[in-house]
């Protein structure tokens, strides 16, 4: 598609691929949520908070969802969602998200650690259908930043609980200064969520294979936050 892989590149490029409607997405539920919120900002980059960049990546997703004819919800659309003086209950949230009864989970974050740790990367929790949508994810996102992050289980309350397919897409490092700066470029939002949607197409056109294609491979090792 003419993208650059390499997230050292200076600039970025403006993409607009729009996908077509379909009967893969159609009348499919989406339910996107943009982790954190309120008083919780997350985790701070020197120029960012988490949830700020959580909520800019969903509604870019959310509009990639959308034009391929899914409905999508997301769990917080703005500060009036989630006040600022309020922390959201992990439990109201999840229970939420249950009551939707989407096809799909996608929570959305930003990774924090050492200034020069970068990269995205997928998380599940557990089942055939959260791991193939986890790799797929994954797949996508290393063919378009290069990272060599793999799938990773972890034990996070809104995965373990959901009752659909759910996964954790953290878009980057925001601890790392050139990574913040790009999960802060409305252009890169763009490009990088258009491939957690690709990914996210891709297992919905897995639901056609027969069974014993889907079977899980063993676990990937697992990570406990």
């Amino acid at each position: 598609m003419g993208l650059s892989a390499n997230l050292r590149t200076a600039s970025v490029q403006v993409v607009n691929p729009a996908p077509l409607a379909g009967e893969l997405l159609q009348g499919r539920t989406i339910v996107i949520d943009p982790g954190h919120g309120g008083y919780d900002p997350g985790a701070l980059g020197k120029n960012s908070r988490e949830s700020q960049l959580n909520l800019a990546m969903a509604e870019q997703l959310r509009r990639w969802f959308e034009t391929a004819g899914a409905r999508v919800l997301l769990t917080r659309s703005g500060s009036r969602d989630l006040p600022p003086h309020q922390k959201y209950r992990v439990q109201d949230r999840i229970a939420w998200i249950n009551a939707t009864q989407a096809d799909v989970l996608i929570d959305i974050h930003c990774n924090s650690g050492g200034p020069r740790w970068s990269g995205p990367q997928t998380f599940y929790w557990d089942g055939a259908a959260s791991y193939h949508l986890a790799h797929d994810v994954q797949q996508e996102l290393q063919y378009f930043t290069g990272t060599k992050r793999a799938v990773t289980r972890i034990d996070q309350y809104v995965l373990r609980y959901a009752r659909m397919p759910a996964i954790n897409v953290e878009v980057g490092f925001i601890t790392n200064p050139r990574e913040e700066s790009q999960l802060m470029n409305p252009a890169y939002q763009k490009q990088l969520t258009w491939y957690v949607f690709l990914g996210t197409e891709r297992w919905f056109l897995k639901g056609r294979w027969p069974q014993r294609l889907l079977e899980t491979p063993p676990p990937t090792r697992m990570l406990i936050r």
